[in-house]
């Protein structure tokens, strides 16, 4: 019975990120100064089986994300508690209409976001646009709660940074060969 399950798993429809053109962009706001960081180290994959099934898993090092400030870095990864938790993960599971694909256009999507150790659900409008060469251009943008997460609060002269981390997706998809 597994065997079936797993040959069945590899003929539905599978996309990869492809990380060279995939990057997942943070903003955090002082009322100083607001802070940029992304990362182009995005790996995941989407699956959708025939029942109409969309199975999601993105994920970045923590890491990896880059202000151009290696000191604000350094102290964002030691605020995140890199050695305990290195990674950002984003899971959804979602169901499609019959026609077992994913459609162009708008598709809001309900997700789990795993950070600092802590998961949480946030809905993310994503727009799909497919592309000639059968790929996937996934875009999104939607904010956390560090508090949510029980991220620490950086401060900068006795004023934390917001609360909200605004999140900007943007990957490519490309159709895995069954």
């Amino acid at each position: 019975m597994l065997f079936l399950l797993l040959i069945a798993a590899s003929l539905a429809p599978a996309y990869r990120v492809d990380p060279s053109a995939s990057t997942i962009k943070y903003t955090v706001v002082h009322k100083l100064h607001r802070v940029d960081a992304a990362s182009k180290q995005v790996e995941g994959k989407v699956v959708i089986r025939d029942d109409g099934a969309v199975l999601t898993e993105v994920r970045a090092p923590v890491m990896s994300f880059l202000s151009g400030d290696g000191n604000r870095d350094e102290h964002m990864a030691e605020v995140l508690e890199v050695g305990k938790y290195p990674l950002v993960v984003f899971k959804a599971a979602a169901r499609l209409g019959s026609e077992g694909r994913l459609p162009a256009g708008e598709l809001p999507i309900d997700g789990q976001v795993d950070l600092h150790g802590v998961k949480k659900t946030y809905r993310i409008p994503l727009t799909i646009s497919p592309q000639q060469d059968g790929s996937l251009h996934v875009k999104g943008s939607f904010d956390v709660s560090l508090d949510a997460h029980h991220v620490e609060r950086p401060s900068l002269l006795f004023v934390k940074i917001d609360d909200a981390c605004h999140l900007d997706v943007d990957l490519v998809l490309l159709r895995q060969q069954p």
